[in-house]
């Protein structure tokens, strides 16, 4: 059975979170984790440290919830589960990951651009996980990826061989094309030329890989690369090989 796990606030783009999954798992078993995280009231009293955690959601995330079991009753291989996450941590999501055997963590773009600290430190700790990750963008509904470009780090000591065999794994997509970043090199230096690749080649996909990083939880992070070029992106964990 292959598990995916979703982060969310429940907003549009846990739909086509929802939907990518589904066109991932190519038919075979899967189950799809919703993980509402919250922080865990500073509370002493039990009656109001339930009123806190028990909160009710908006008319617009009952709707998104409501859609996404439609979607997922349709289909014949995927079953889901709602996980409330109060409070995270490092040794705590990989416990959860654990848990629940995830293969695949999916981050939609209203995940990410939570302002809620708790979110910020959630997108944190699962970029330093080992599990494989999907970014989704937000203009872009594409639910099966076919050709890929490969965003290599200077740094990186992984062939592009052996990537392509860990990618089938996960997707049906192939790798068609890959670029060399180095450090130094500024981004408006080489996006003209990956967007001329990206449009020749039909590419739907990027690649990336990624290692540990300090945790800057007061700090927001630059805009990536891949994030400029308004495509989904697949980061692995390069240790992993």
């Amino acid at each position: 059975m292959k598990n995916i796990l979703i982060p969310t606030t429940l907003q549009s783009d846990t739909i086509n979170a929802i939907k990518t999954a589904i066109k991932s798992s190519n038919g075979a078993q899967c189950q799809l984790i919703l993980m509402l995280i919250a922080d865990i009231p500073d509370t002493y009293s039990s009656a109001n440290l339930l009123r806190n955690i028990n909160q009710d959601l908006s008319t617009t995330q009952e709707n998104v919830f409501q859609m996404c079991r439609e979607i997922i009753s349709e289909s014949n291989n995927c079953s889901l589960k709602i996980h409330h996450q109060y409070g995270i941590s490092s040794p705590i999501f990989r416990n959860l990951m654990e848990h629940y055997a995830i293969e695949l963590t999916i981050l939609t773009p209203s995940f990410k651009s939570s302002k809620k600290k708790i979110n910020t430190q959630c997108v944190q700790i699962i970029s330093n996980s080992k599990c494989p990750i999907l970014h989704l963008n937000a203009n872009f509904e594409k639910e099966v990826f076919s050709q890929a470009l490969y965003i290599k780090n200077s740094d990186s000591i992984l062939q592009i061989e052996d990537l392509q065999t860990y990618i089938k794994t996960l997707f049906s997509l192939k790798i068609v094309s890959q670029t060399k970043i180095n450090d130094q090199q500024k981004a408006n230096e080489i996006e003209p030329f990956l967007t001329d690749t990206i449009s020749k080649n039909n590419i739907n996909i990027l690649i990336e890989t990624r290692k540990p990083k300090k945790l800057k939880l007061l700090k927001k992070e630059k805009a990536a690369l891949n994030e400029t070029l308004g495509l989904p992106v697949l980061s692995l964990y390069e240790e992993v090989y």
